[in-house]
C-alpha cells in the first residue's frame, strides 16, 4: 500500500471515529439542556411560593392591625349629630318649630341616625308637600321640604291644594281671601277641579271665583262679584255657555242689580234682580 492510499484509509478511520464521538456526545448535550431547563423551572416555583407566602403574612399583619384599631376607627368615623338643618321656601312653615320637632334625632350617632323615622315625622303634617332626608358626613343631617300651597277654604274650616288635599287651618293666619269650596266627603278631588275649570271660563270675563258648593244630591253652584249662580246637576258646559252670554250681552253692565242666577232651566235662565225700595233696603225680583 502506497503512502497516499495510507493516508486516504486512515482519514476515513478517523473521521468514522469523530461521527461515532458526535453521536455520543449528542444524547450528552440534550441531557444537559433538560436538567438546566429542570432547575430554572424548580427555582421559579420556589421564588413563587416565597412570593405567595409573603403576600398572606403582609395581608394578615395588616388584617390584624385593622381588627384591633377596628373600634378605635368606628368611634371616629360614627360620630354624634351635631346638626339637622332645615332648609325650604316657608311660607307657612316654622323653620324653627321644625328643628324642635327634630331635636330627639341630634341625640344619635351618625350610622344609626334613623331618616326614614324623621321623613315619618315630617310627612304626618299636612302642610309638607315632600321631602329628602339626607346624611353629610361626618356629624350632619339635611332636610330639604317643600310646602303644600292652599288654593282654598275648605268647609270653613280647613284649607285644600290644588290637588284636593285638605289642610288643618293654622293659628294666627287668615285665609279669607281665599275662595270657599263646599262638598261632602271624599270629593275632594272632584270639587277642586270643578274650581279650577270655572275660575278659567270665568277669568275671560274678569270675575272672579268667590265659592263653589256641590250638594249631596249633585248639585252644583258657584258664586261671583256676591251673586249665587245655580248651575245643577248635569249639562254644566252648556249652562255654563249660556252663562258667558248671559253676562257679556245683559248683565255685565247691570251686575250690581243682580240678586242670583238660575241656569238650571232647560232653554232658558232665571235672574233675581235687587229692587232697591224708598228706604233703601235691598229686595230680590225675578226675571228671565
Amino acid at each position: 500500500m502506497d503512502a497516499r492510499r495510507y493516508l486516504r484509509h486512515s482519514n476515513r478511520d478517523e473521521l468514522r471515529k469523530s461521527l461515532r464521538a458526535d453521536k455520543n456526545a449528542a444524547p450528552k448535550k440534550q441531557n444537559s439542556r433538560r436538567e438546566q431547563e429542570e432547575r430554572k423551572q424548580r427555582f421559579l416555583l420556589w421564588g413563587h411560593r416565597v412570593a405567595v407566602a409573603l403576600k398572606f403574612l403582609v395581608a394578615g399583619t395588616v388584617l390584624g392591625g385593622l381588627m384591633l384599631s377596628l373600634p378605635v376607627l368606628r368611634e371616629w368615623l360614627d360620630r354624634p349629630v351635631a346638626k339637622v338643618e332645615v332648609s325650604g321656601n316657608f311660607r307657612y312653615l316654622n323653620q324653627d318649630t321644625l328643628q324642635e320637632e327634630l331635636e330627639p334625632y341630634l341625640r344619635e350617632r351618625f350610622f344609626s341616625v334613623d331618616l326614614r323615622g324623621i321623613q315619618q315625622v315630617l310627612e304626618d303634617d299636612s302642610w309638607i308637600a315632600n321631602v329628602r332626608v339626607k346624611k353629610i358626613w361626618p356629624d350632619r343631617v339635611e332636610v330639604a321640604l317643600e310646602e303644600e300651597v292652599p288654593v282654598a277654604r275648605w268647609q270653613e274650616k280647613e284649607l285644600i291644594s290644588a290637588d284636593g288635599k285638605v289642610l288643618r287651618s293654622r293659628q294666627g293666619r287668615s285665609f279669607s281671601e281665599l275662595p270657599l269650596l263646599g262638598a261632602p266627603e271624599g270629593r275632594e278631588q272632584e270639587i277642586m277641579q270643578q274650581y279650577m275649570t270655572l275660575s278659567q271660563q270665568l277669568r275671560l270675563l274678569g270675575l272672579r271665583v268667590e265659592a263653589v258648593s256641590l250638594t249631596p244630591s249633585g248639585n252644583w253652584s258657584f258664586r261671583v262679584k256676591g251673586v249665587a249662580v245655580q248651575l245643577g246637576v248635569d249639562e254644566l258646559i252648556e249652562r255654563m255657555q249660556r252663562f258667558t252670554q248671559l253676562y257679556y250681552n245683559r248683565l255685565q253692565t247691570r251686575w250690581a242689580e243682580v240678586g242670583s242666577i238660575d241656569l238650571r232651566y232647560r232653554d232658558g235662565v232665571a235672574v233675581a234682580w235687587i229692587q232697591k225700595s224708598a228706604q233703601g233696603s235691598g229686595q230680590k225680583n225675578s226675571g228671565g
